[in-house]
């Protein structure tokens, strides 16, 4: 070797050697434990994301165990596990979300992608009013009509012995339902063969299209801007993503070309609020359609896991499936009349099923990562200022102080006395100034779409499940 190499060779190992030390050693997070490769590079979390098909959380868990209640997972993250920590990191309004990783679902101007604390409250504040508890019950004819569609889509499949996947169903209805109520339109997603709509299953394939987003940014215009032969070919999710934003974005082009045909609509929408915001702020073509867009997922994926979480454990287990079915029974003695929310919303061991599902279906997995404003301690750790922080609700959902037993489906813990409370740890939708604001349509679906099911569908039973 030359002496010019000998000398490169040095200085690239003088590099190498400044680098992991400044990471392991001198980092401001070097005093929170951790695996060594995660404290060197962000890619760690990528292993888990695309080569593990998406299994970080397992993983989080075995991190935990390990190391104790806070885990560093990347140069500048950390991932906590304690019930102190998620109200430290959730309920703080301060601290804005993560642009990295909300910039994968390129939705930057909706409600859901927006960094920016005071922007998002301001958009917030337009939408709000059509998701408030007295607005659901107003459209509750909205909701209970698409669950009619689903139960009798499933019904005349009845005593046929076919094979039914019941997460696509209650994917098709709850994008039904959050399409037919925000945006008045119908895309007969319940009655598509196999409940296999493209545009849902473009949403719900479309997991680890996110992933390679967030993992590798470059990758954004590619997938959107391929041509779109190309796309279907070797995309199929991106595919079935991009043709439901073609679908809003033709709806929108039309609102915007005649807004007087909104007088004509059968309800209220979310477009009467946001092209009519009662605080100024002015919303062009492009934020319409990320909104929608992210609202059609923030609506979907949550309560259709939920629904499927429920209606497994009630067919796997005949002592529920038979109290579920008696209440209902006795609630409801006339099909032929629909049982209002407000009753549904009564039945004390639906709302325990309920409630039981929520907490071991999770809503979103993921870690929803938060920027800390300033230097503080979160969860007993002292946490320097820029760090990113996050919690994923299944530490809260199966820790063993809160729910003993946890990880067993028991509808019962939630009707003893007591019970009440373990409901302040029921964080499905979030907590704080950020969480769902769709969280009382959530719940009337849950009800309305669980209620009717179990209460109408016959022979239903479980096939080839784990």
């Amino acid at each position: 070797m030359t002496g010019l190499g000998l000398v490169a060779s040095a200085l690239l190992v003088s590099l190498a050697t400044y680098f992991i030390a400044s990471r392991l050693y001198f980092h401001p997070l070097s005093h929170v434990p951790g695996p060594p490769l995660a404290a060197l590079t962000g890619y760690y979390v990528t292993y888990y994301d695309l080569v593990k098909d998406g299994h970080i959380l397992k993983h989080l868990e075995q991190l935990h165990e390990k190391y104790g209640r806070v885990v560093r997972i990347g140069p500048n993250k950390l991932h906590f596990s304690s019930l102190e920590a998620y109200d430290s990191i959730y309920r703080d309004p301060r601290f804005p979300k993560e642009a990295w990783f909300y910039a994968a679902f390129t939705v930057p101007q909706s409600l859901f992608g927006c960094t920016d604390i005071k922007a998002a409250k301001e958009r917030a504040a337009i939408v709000r009013p059509l998701f408030s508890r007295k607005k659901v019950f107003q459209l509750e004819n909205v909701v209970q009509q698409v669950v009619n569609r689903f139960v009798s889509s499933l019904s005349k499949r009845s005593g046929t012995g076919d094979i039914i996947n019941l997460y696509r169903g209650f994917s098709s209805v709850t994008m039904e339902v959050i399409t037919t109520y925000c945006f008045a339109k119908a895309y007969h997603i319940v009655e598509y063969p196999n409940f296999a709509h493209p545009a849902m299953t473009g949403f719900q394939d479309s997991n680890f299209t996110v992933f390679i987003m967030q993992h590798f940014p470059f990758m954004r215009p590619v997938l959107f801007n391929m041509p779109a032969f190309v796309r279907n070919k070797f995309a199929p999710a991106a595919a079935g993503r991009v043709l439901f934003f073609q679908t809003l974005e033709d709806q929108i082009t039309e609102i915007l070309a005649n807004p007087s045909s909104l007088e004509n609509g059968e309800h209220e929408t979310v477009y009467h609020h946001m092209l009519n915001p009662r605080n100024g702020v002015k919303f062009e073509k492009e934020a319409l359609k990320q909104h929608g867009a992210s609202l059609v997922g923030a609506g979907t994926e949550t309560v259709a896991n939920t629904c499927t979480m429920a209606a497994f454990h009630v067919l796997d287990n005949k002592e529920i499936g038979k109290r579920l079915r008696a209440e209902l029974v006795d609630a409801w003695p006339e099909l032929e009349v629909p049982l209002p929310l407000e009753k549904l919303e009564k039945l004390p061991y639906l709302t325990a099923v309920i409630q039981e599902a929520l907490r071991l279906s999770h809503g979103v997995v993921s870690p929803l990562p938060r920027v800390v404003t300033e230097d503080m301690l979160i969860g007993g750790v002292h946490v320097p200022k820029g760090t990113v922080v996050g919690m994923s609700q299944t530490f809260v959902h199966l820790n063993p102080d809160i729910f003993p037993n946890s990880k067993k489906f028991d509808p019962d813990r939630w009707l003893v006395k007591g019970a009440g409370d373990m409901a302040n740890y029921l964080v499905a939708f979030s907590k704080g100034q950020r969480s769902c604001i769709g969280v009382n349509l959530a719940w009337a679906e849950l009800y309305l779409i669980l209620g009717n099911l179990f209460r109408k569908a016959e022979g239903l039973e479980l096939f080839d499940t784990v």
